[in-house]
């Protein structure tokens, strides 16, 4: 209270309610849902995307919060001394995964009538449902992640007794009907060299195997479905002589023998997920696919959750350009709202257009993931680039992104009673998982070199870029001529006699930008709502990286600022 007046001293003018919805708020995302999906299917997923967007924000975020807060244990021993090796969730965890599975984000995938009806549509409309229950909980959604992984790979590679018993356990809404997936691939001595793999396969009655070794990071170490790699006996060493295999662990039940958890991570951020470490002592195991392509059928699934990884980093991004806008409006300082002050304008204009772009990147991918998956051969190219191309980039942003709106917010942004803190933590580990920018550089490379991906994908920022948009003219033509510079560039790369390998990582950067712009310039040239949004992005993006001696255009940063978030 103040001494003099009585009046109690809040920190904002207004304190802002949580939003009722999400999706409503993101004029941007649903240029995104509107631009890649059909009528039909926008028809279909629109009540549902409302419906989640609602759920995140007034369900799964302080749920949370408390997940966050009471991770989950170990319990390796029943009271009778019995290995049990049970992981304890604190309920809020068990009542997300009730939320997001139900929501159908892995089941729609799998589900015969929504592919009839809407055809080549599964990963948009999955992502778009992830995308808006990420803002609220990333640790949840890896194991989200690894379900969807798993059920392709046995989708793929399964024998048809394994399709038809696993794949309806694995895209069940039904808590007491699934099955969660996992991928236990890194070992101690491998990290991101998974040829250096040493956990061994050798066969056992009729057509089983056993499995012996040690995993080292096993996210959702309690799943049921557990794909892992594993050398048979006798196979060549690296990723040549690894087999994939399925290890099944009964649902509610202790490990399958062979099995033992050893711990349980103590990490910085989604703590929420259960990330163990666990030894295999001749556990059964069922060889998915050939023996000798084991590592080709698990990156089936490494390429899947790369594209989650990207989804879930624009997810972090627009959760934490959400928190400072919303803040920001009704904080006042030095006579004003905190928003209304230019130099905060500027920042908040940056995150906005950064992750506007990002977002229509990534889902621009997961819409050539469906041309591939419904049997397109250039699209299957593209992929192969844009995937580490989208996870590199991402990444990082969502570091970037979540660190920002702690300064905009202030001392209060580095205190845990506000999301940012753990947006922040919750967004360290996405350069890491599924390869980091190094690993993925590298990828990106093999892509370019061995299936010429990047010629493919340089065609179409030139094909969205001519014409420009409206008011997006010049833009459009220095996002072409990047293009043809980034052509030119790796092809002199390819022919050097000693390749500078340092560059890549500023090659790759540029590659984003152009995708990034390009799709935005498409955007705004297909109209709606949101058109001017994506035009103040795409200029702002080009003035900020390829013209960074022109100032930013004030009605770009007012846009940016005034209509990036729509409050409820």
């Amino acid at each position: 209270m103040n001494p003099k007046d009585g009046q109690a001293f809040q920190v904002l003018d207004t304190l802002p309610e949580p939003h009722p919805d999400w999706y409503a708020s993101d004029p941007a995302f649903q240029a995104v849902v509107r631009r890649l999906l059909t009528p039909g299917a926008r028809d279909w997923i629109a009540p549902q995307l409302s419906k989640m967007g609602a759920a995140a924000s007034l369900r799964v975020d302080p749920l949370s919060r408390i997940a966050d807060r009471h991770s989950p244990t170990h319990r390796p021993y029943d009271a009778y001394g019995r290995r049990v090796d049970e992981i304890v969730h604190h309920p809020a965890y068990r009542e997300m995964e009730a939320i997001a599975y139900g929501s159908g984000m892995v089941g729609l995938k799998y589900d015969p009538e929504v592919r009839h009806r809407f055809p080549a549509s599964g990963h948009v409309l999955g992502f778009s449902l992830g995308y808006l229950f990420a803002q609220a909980e990333s640790g949840l959604y890896c194991p989200v992640c690894m379900t969807d992984g798993a059920a392709r790979v046995v989708e793929r590679y399964g024998t048809p007794e394994q399709r038809a018993r696993v794949i309806p356990r694995l895209a069940a809404h039904e808590p007491d009907h699934l099955w969660r997936g996992a991928m236990f691939l890194t070992e101690k001595q491998g990290g991101s060299d998974v040829g250096a793999a040493a956990t061994r396969a050798e066969r056992a009655e009729g057509e089983g195997w056993r499995l012996w070794g040690e995993k080292w990071f096993c996210s959702n170490v309690d799943a049921e479905a557990i794909l892992t790699l594993a050398r048979p006996d006798g196979a060549p060493a690296g990723t040549k002589g690894l087999a994939l295999f399925l290890v099944e662990r009964p649902h509610g039940a202790p490990p399958p023998p062979g099995m033992r958890i050893e711990r349980i991570k103590d990490k910085l951020g989604v703590r929420s997920m259960a990330t163990g470490e666990v030894a295999f002592e001749g556990v059964a195991a069922q060889l998915m696919g050939p023996a000798d392509r084991g590592f080709k059928a698990m990156t089936v699934m490494i390429n899947l959750s790369r594209l989650y990884n990207a989804v879930d980093s624009v997810a972090v991004a627009r959760r934490a350009a959400l928190e400072a806008t919303r803040y920001l409006r009704r904080r006042r300082s030095f006579g004003k709202r905190a928003a209304e002050h230019p130099l905060v304008r500027e920042a908040l204009a940056d995150l906005h257009a950064e992750q506007i772009a990002a977002t229509h990147c990534v889902f621009q991918t997961a819409e050539h993931l469906d041309r591939a998956d419904a049997g397109s051969q250039l699209d299957e190219r593209r992929v192969r680039l844009l995937t580490p191309m989208v996870k590199a980039s991402t990444a990082r942003l969502a570091v970037t992104a979540s660190s920002e709106a702690i300064e905009l917010l202030g001392g209060n942004g580095f205190i845990e009673d506000f999301v940012t803190p753990r947006l922040l933590r919750d967004a360290q580990v996405l350069p890491v998982w599924e390869g980091t920018t190094n690993i993925l550089l590298l990828d990106m490379l093999r892509a370019c070199e061995k299936e010429r991906a990047h010629t493919l994908v340089l065609e179409d920022v030139r094909a969205r870029c001519a014409p420009g948009a409206p008011g997006l003219e010049r833009e459009a033509e220095l996002v072409s001529g990047l293009a043809g510079a980034l052509s030119d560039e790796l092809e002199s790369f390819f022919k050097a006699p000693t390749r500078p390998a340092a560059h890549l990582r500023r090659w790759a950067d540029r590659l984003m930008l152009a995708c990034s712009v390009a799709t935005l310039v498409e955007g705004a040239r297909s109209g709606g709502a949101a058109a001017e949004l994506l035009a103040a992005s795409a200029r702002r993006l080009v003035r900020r990286h390829l013209e960074p001696h022109r100032d930013p255009l004030e009605a770009d940063t007012a846009v940016l600022v005034d209509a990036a978030v729509l409050e409820g």
